[in-house]
């Protein structure tokens, strides 16, 4: 989930002791037959992404608020995403 939202390529700013990022994106093209979609539909169950309409061989998936919330939880960041 860190790489839908750019988290590996770029990195967390700090502000008074507190570590914050702002995501320049919020999607993943997961292969219909690939490991990351499996994890993804496990992700979707629990409320953290959201699926597109799938495709021949591919399917989109985004994050939801769920999902930053829970992922900031994790990595101990603020997410902040203006669209959400």
């Amino acid at each position: 989930m860190a790489h839908m939202i750019g988290l590996n390529y770029k990195r967390p700013y700090v502000r008074h002791g507190r570590r914050y990022y702002k995501p320049y994106r919020s999607y993943f093209c997961a292969a219909l037959s690939g490991p990351d979609y499996e994890a993804l539909r496990k992700l979707e169950r629990r409320g953290f992404v959201e699926s597109g309409k799938p495709g021949e061989k591919a399917v989109y998936f985004w994050t939801t608020r769920d999902g930053l919330d829970w992922l900031g939880r994790q990595l101990n960041v603020q997410i902040h995403d203006p669209k959400n």
